[in-house]
């Protein structure tokens, strides 16, 4: 039985946050929660997850980070097996597991490693929350594999199932508008975000859908929003000096056309190309 001493780190763990020094400390609590107690799903699951922040924001290794991750991923899959254990069947390790997936640039396998999760939930109390929060992370996938299209519509009706839902769900529809082209969505999404709990990396959606805004017109550019874009990734950059094009190039697709209309919006903002 999982004791209280690692929930609480666990929950702790989770509670970081989303820069460079809050993944260092969820990362060590994370393992403070495995050290307590070696078959504690979750925290294999959530320790995944941290190290896939790693690979995204290019803070460790990638090659590195992805396969601890994958490791940890596969070994909350194996205890999530275990008939005699509170977690047995918990959907949470197959989500977990599809993230690591696609990462590894294999979003046939995700895919169906997230039905396979959406399948397995079963808690009527957390049910609307649960499936709509793993649907708003699938469609994150679908956004890098070259769907925005089906994205937007899965963060839609989440958004509907779960009014209450967390503030990443307009990051990942923003970015899905962005994809499809919907520039003023996107901006607009991005805004309802409240600005303490807006990360670093929302200026890359606002910078390159508002630059792409500017230039829809080649021949005739609106130079002041063009301006605009660029001084929102001027204040990205300087959070993120050493982000580049070629680092947010690497991120995995399923779609070549689809990166290079990412990559375009952030040269059109200045980003450094490497």
């Amino acid at each position: 039985m999982t004791t209280e001493q690692a929930r609480v780190t666990n929950r702790l763990a989770r509670r970081q946050p989303l820069t460079l020094e809050g993944n260092r400390e969820a990362k060590r609590l994370f393992r403070a929660a495995i050290d307590e107690d070696s078959d504690f799903m979750l925290a294999y699951a959530e320790q995944a997850y941290a190290l896939l922040r790693d690979c995204e924001n290019d803070w460790d290794r990638y090659s590195d980070s992805l396969e601890e991750a994958a490791r940890l991923a596969d070994k909350a899959v194996e205890l999530s097996k275990d008939a005699n254990k509170s977690w047995f069947n918990d959907f949470r390790a197959l989500w977990y597991r599809a993230m690591v997936t696609w990462h590894q640039n294999d979003f046939p396998k995700a895919f169906q490693e997230y039905e396979a999760a959406r399948a397995l939930i079963s808690n009527p109390e957390f049910l609307d929350k649960n499936t709509a929060e793993l649907d708003a992370d699938m469609a994150e996938a679908l956004i890098y594999y070259g769907d925005p299209k089906r994205a937007i519509q899965l963060v839609l009706d989440a958004k509907k199932r779960f009014p209450g839902h967390a503030w990443w769900f307009h990051w990942i529809l923003a970015r899905a508008y962005y994809q499809a082209a919907r520039y003023q969505e996107a901006i607009d999404e991005i805004e309802q975000i409240a600005s303490e709990k807006k990360p670093n990396d929302v200026r890359l959606i606002l910078a390159a859908s508002k630059a792409q805004l500017a230039t829809l017109d080649d021949a005739n550019p609106d130079t002041a929003l063009l301006d605009e874009a660029k001084t929102i990734m001027k204040d990205f950059s300087a959070i993120e000096p050493e982000w580049t094009l070629a680092k947010s190039a690497a991120y995995p697709y399923g779609s070549a056309s689809e990166r290079y209309h990412w990559i375009d919006g952030l040269r059109k903002a200045g980003l450094r190309p490497n």
